[in-house]
């Protein structure tokens, strides 16, 4: 397992186990302030059934500093909204979008050319602001 997938994970289980900070189901408003996308390398599974990183496929995570917005206070209370969440979709800087916080998860609506929208899944990584170098 790649370095990188295993801080992320060791992370995710860190806040999976803290207290929520959020009521399940939380409608909220995110707007994105600032995007890091990194390469990471996809792990894939041998014959055996073994974990193995190839390291020629690579795919894109990206890493938000956004501001999240909820009638819910309690929801959006530590460190004034301002959070990092990831995913594998890029979203635009500077806009706002709508969505649904349940735990660490954020489902995030986002607009299609085709008048509709689409829910993609990004995870709350901190309750904070992150740089590059702290990823």
């Amino acid at each position: 397992m790649s370095e990188m997938r295993f801080l992320t994970l060791t992370l995710s289980i860190l806040l999976a186990a803290s207290p929520l900070w959020a009521k399940p189901k939380v409608e909220v408003s995110v707007k994105i302030s600032d995007e890091i996308a990194k390469d990471m390398p996809q792990a894939s599974l041998s014959r055996d059934g073994s974990s193995t990183i190839n390291t020629s496929i690579y795919g894109l995570i990206f890493y938000f500093n956004v501001t999240v917005f909820s009638k819910n206070a309690e929801a959006v209370a530590k460190n004034d909204g301002q959070w990092c969440i990831t995913g594998d979709t890029q979203l635009d800087r500077g806009a706002e979008y709508q969505g649904t916080l349940n735990g660490n998860n954020l489902e995030i609506e986002i607009p299609q050319k085709n008048g509709k929208t689409k829910k993609k899944s990004f995870d709350v990584i901190d309750r904070k602001w992150r740089k590059l170098s702290d990823l």
